[in-house]
């Protein structure tokens, strides 16, 4: 996704502002940060906690924020940009 944002090039059909392309610009960034802050507050938490990795708990926690993001996500485009999502 970030590729295709930050390359410039437009599949045929496909007619993005440059208005539409920051907005997902910033919304993928903030999901990815999101996702990345959720992993390193679990990490951070069994650190202090003095317990070892816990890898399940943590692709649950970043799973679970990642899919809510989308969806949050999702809704703020359907929200700023609604001719995009018109059903033609």
């Amino acid at each position: 996704m970030f590729r295709y944002l930050l390359s410039g090039r437009r599949r045929e059909g496909a007619a993005a502002s440059d208005a539409s392309r920051g907005l997902q610009l910033a919304l993928w960034s903030i999901w990815t940060l999101a996702v990345v802050l959720v992993g390193y507050w679990s990490r951070h938490a069994d650190s202090l906690a003095q317990r070892p990795l816990n890898l399940v708990g943590l692709v649950v926690h970043c799973m679970v924020v990642g899919i809510v993001g989308l969806v949050v996500l999702t809704l703020v485009e359907m929200r700023i940009e609604p001719w995009r999502f018109g059903g033609e």
